[in-house]
């Protein structure tokens, strides 16, 4: 039943190319998505006249997007009559409307605005609208071998890893702090509990965001014995072992802040295991592949009931420790020119921008560039105006070191 629930509202290539195997549409969706988050990313300030346009223009085109996902429900809904009825198909609708709604009404920096309405679009597109897979490291091991080859082929599975890549060389994790869905739908989830990270006695809200976590680990153990006897043990004892690990990680980082930032590095030993599974050809699903993709087999669904779930514990939980596009964007994050910069001289020392921060990867100003999303919360937040984005070289908006002149 789950397996056939197709979301999506362009079940045909858009833009057809190939033959029709091949839609150009996420490929020029992403860079566009990309290119709006670079602009109100690196703008400080913005004219009223553009802030009017964006917010007039954003409204009837969220809630009408939320309104044809809505119908796409309903439709799923009446068609089958093993899928539940009633409020279900309302869903869609009444989350889009409360997002639009707390967008456009909130007060504050209108660059998280845009931020907002960006991330509402790429929900909208890439959940609801097209087709991308966005395993973005396995596609890209996957388009390598197809070079020269199969060139079409090859573009087919890099279309969204090399914008999202160069993106990240030259502006930032653009891709992660204002497309990313799976990051969207975490930060919306952390705000649930945000109560527990803002209350006075931290001491025990450790404790108990630690039972929290102790709950959850106990809970993917007893799934996966549910779901063991269905038909591809491999894909659900690595859901099921993706999520025990992101329980420990996450019980230790409540536990002391220490553990959290000894712990980043396992970001690293994730990707690895992903390339490694790809290469001896173990395709493992994601936490993506229910949003984007539609893949609804018990496993993957355990595996993005479990991100959501550690996320009300630890704010980004998957993004800090487990996301192997992630961890790869954020090594190509060094080679961009745009580093979130501190004036000390401003500085009042209130941390706030730690406060702010959705994955801890700054304090008093000093920032963590491989763990930082380039949500640019902190430079919104800071009361001092300390805190901004250091701007390219002149000469080059690239920094590789290849590219450097040296003098003879």
């Amino acid at each position: 039943m789950l397996a056939a629930l197709n979301l999506k509202l362009l079940p045909e290539p858009l833009i057809p190319i190939g033959g029709g195997a091949i839609d150009l549409t996420p490929f020029l969706i992403m860079v566009g998505l990309l290119s709006l988050g670079s602009y109100f990313m690196l703008r400080r300030g913005h004219q009223p006249a553009v802030q009017l346009a964006l917010q007039v223009g954003a409204a009837p085109l969220l809630v009408a997007g939320y309104y044809l996902a809505a119908t796409k429900v309903r439709q799923l809904v009446a068609s089958d009559p093993l899928l539940p009825t009633g409020p279900i198909e309302l869903v869609p609708l009444v989350v889009g409307v409360g997002l639009t709604w707390l967008i456009l009404s909130r007060r504050g920096p209108f660059r998280q605005k845009a931020r907002r309405i960006i991330q509402n679009v790429a929900m909208l597109a890439f959940v609801f609208g097209v087709y991308p897979c966005a395993c973005m490291v396995r596609d890209f091991l996957s388009g390598v071998t197809m070079l020269n080859f199969d060139n079409l082929t090859a573009f087919k599975y890099m279309m969204l890893i090399v914008p999202v890549s160069v993106f990240a060389m030259m502006w930032g994790r653009v891709f992660c702090g204002w497309v990313c869905p799976i990051g969207f739908v975490q930060e919306i989830t952390t705000k649930l509990t945000n109560w527990m990270r803002s209350n006075q006695d931290q001491a025990r809200m450790r404790k108990i965001r630690f039972y929290v976590a102790v709950l959850l680990l106990v809970a993917t153990v007893l799934m996966y014995k549910v779901i063991k006897p269905f038909n591809e043990p491999i894909l659900q004892g690595m859901a099921a072992g993706y999520m025990s690990v992101l329980a420990i990680l996450v019980m230790l980082s409540v536990s002391d802040d220490r553990w959290e930032r000894r712990l980043r590095i396992v970001r690293y030993v994730a990707l690895s295991f992903f390339v490694g599974a790809t290469v001896l050809g173990i395709y493992l699903h994601a936490a993506f592949c229910v949003l984007f993709t539609n893949i609804l087999d018990k496993a993957t669904i355990l595996l993005f009931i479990g991100v959501l779930g550690f996320s009300l514990i630890l704010s980004q939980a998957w993004c800090r420790f487990l996301c192997p596009e992630g961890a790869l964007l954020g090594l190509l994050t060094r080679l961009s020119g745009f580093k979130i910069n501190l004036d000390r001289l401003k500085c009042s020392g209130c941390n706030v921008c730690n406060t702010v921060c959705p994955v801890e990867a700054i304090n008093l100003g000093k920032v963590d560039e491989k763990s930082c999303l380039y949500c640019c919360k902190c430079v919104d937040a800071c009361p001092t105006d300390a805190i901004d984005m250091t701007q390219p070289p002149s000469d080059s908006l690239l920094r590789l070191p290849v590219l450097r002149a040296t003098g003879s």
